[in-house]
């Protein structure tokens, strides 16, 4: 017997795939390569992208299904595809289970209830109930979390990813990862939960817990405004909301009213460092959200908010001379040291997000245009006079506060 003899999944985007694609390996290898599996995947239909809708989306579950040779179905084009759906007879059996990854649609009781409500699955890459929503692994990188994990839960009716769990597990989550490698790890970690619960389903629906809704936290959808930096940004911020969403979106400043997408090395990089060392007096004296230009690399750094300790100072009683000697001659090399420069982001190319833009400029002429369109001098004021070697750059204070 076949370890899944009935499987619906259902899925669109890289993280089904990679969930599929690591169950299928495992199945596989379980059943002795014999790959022939009762299983369907139930896919959103090609949509129009882009501007004017011109380009075509192919979900990545179509293409790897197609690549594969599974059998799937599209959903049909209308404004409640779920609703003019209906399951194949062929997985109206009592062993069918059903299992949804990244779905886009709520998935209605008119179909779960065909193959039981706890046999009707959703895999979640979050703790639940922390981090519901539509981005789990984006925020929790964005937050800096340490842990992660995956929380296969059945598919509830009063609000998303509120159903009981049957199985989660944890894993660590690195402070230097980035969306895709924490993506294909959960995904790793989904299949091998669903390998070993789909055949054993019932013992893990008798097991199975609630969630505590008031521990709910919650992941909504990616804007571009979630990578809108601010001059209260810490450099572990840029980079962590950097490496958990850059993927959706380009990190992006607003300068006098307008938004410039960026590209950049990252503050804890090798560039970033040798910046902030060539530049050390120059950002000392700038202020978070400043701009400073390097014109013999042709760089631009933001000068961001230092989040370093203070340093305390203690008071001890020395029992000996040797005491206070030792403890002198630490001050002094202590004090030999330099600070470290304060924390920056390397801009390396930038471009203004409106309807005829130029696309992407180097350094020195974004801070060229910078300086052309800044406000003019006023002579009735005590404004100093319009001049590239004075001119000064701060990106503007937000209006909306991201969360």
């Amino acid at each position: 017997m076949l370890l899944f003899p009935s499987l619906l999944f259902f899925g669109s985007d890289n993280f089904s795939a990679k969930v599929l694609n690591q169950l299928l390996i495992k199945i596989k290898l379980i059943n002795n390569n014999n790959n022939k599996n009762n299983l369907i995947a139930i896919i959103p239909a090609i949509s129009h992208k882009g501007r004017g809708r011109t380009s075509l989306y192919q979900p990545p579950l179509l293409t790897l299904v197609q690549s594969l040779g599974l059998p799937h179905q599209s959903l049909p084009r209308t404004a409640r595809p779920l609703t003019d759906w209906q399951i194949p007879d062929e997985f109206k059996q009592s062993d069918t289970v059903l299992v949804s990854a990244s779905f886009p649609y709520w998935i209605p009781r008119s179909i779960t209830t065909q193959v039981g409500s706890h046999r009707a699955l959703n895999v979640h890459p979050s703790l639940l109930p922390r981090y519901r929503g539509a981005a789990p692994i984006q925020w929790q990188i964005a937050n800096q979390e340490h842990e992660t994990g995956v929380s296969i839960q059945t598919i509830g009716h009063h609000g998303f990813d509120s159903g009981i769990i049957l199985s989660q597990k944890l894993i660590q989550l690195s402070p230097t990862t980035t969306y895709h490698l924490a993506e294909q790890s959960l995904a790793n970690l989904a299949a091998e939960l669903l390998v070993d619960l789909i055949p054993n389903i019932d013992s893990y629906i008798a097991s199975a817990w609630p969630q505590d809704s008031s521990k709910a936290s919650y992941a909504p959808k990616i804007g571009p405004l979630d990578l809108r930096i601010d001059a209260s940004w810490s450099a572990s911020k840029v980079a962590a909301r950097s490496r958990g969403m850059s993927h959706q979106y380009p990190l992006n400043i607003q300068i006098n009213g307008e938004v410039y997408q960026i590209q950049v090395e990252l503050p804890d990089s090798p560039e970033a460092r040798e910046f902030g060392s060539r530049n050390q007096a120059r950002l000392a004296v700038a202020d978070p959200g400043e701009l400073v230009l390097d014109r013999a690399q042709d760089r631009v750094g933001l000068r961001l908010i230092d989040h370093s300790p203070i340093p305390t100072t203690t008071t001890t009683t020395a029992s000996t001379s040797n005491n206070n000697n030792n403890n002198n001659n630490n001050n002094e090399n202590q004090n030999s040291h330099p600070p470290p420069p304060p924390p920056v982001l390397i801009i390396t190319k930038a471009k203004l997000v409106r309807a005829g833009g130029k696309g992407w400029l180097a350094p020195l002429a974004w801070w060229d245009r910078l300086f052309n369109t800044a406000a003019p001098h006023q002579p009735d004021t005590s404004q100093p006079k319009k001049s590239l070697k004075t001119f000064r750059v701060h990106i503007d204070h937000p209006q909306v506060v991201s969360p």
